[in-house]
């Protein structure tokens, strides 16, 4: 099991490139909802209302498409 991801600065957020269609396939995955939720910090409810139809992926805050997107890329999802 991969460590989960800390917080990130505004640095590493600007630095970084989110990859908006690793977050759609990991978000789509069998990868539980708990289990993403633990591994990036990012709320649990959310998460259940983007998987359920409730929120749209594009509407997510910059963050939170960073940690999914970091995670999506540290767990090997291509």
């Amino acid at each position: 099991m991969t460590k989960n991801l800390n917080k990130p600065s505004d640095e590493e957020i600007l630095k970084s490139q989110i990859d908006m269609d690793l977050v759609t396939k990991l978000l789509k995955s069998n990868i539980t909802t708990y289990q993403i939720s633990k591994m990036t910090g990012v709320n649990l409810g959310n998460l259940f209302q983007i998987r359920n139809g409730k929120r749209k992926i594009r509407n997510l805050k910059i963050t939170t498409a960073y940690l999914l997107s970091e995670y999506a890329k540290k767990i090997g999802i291509k």
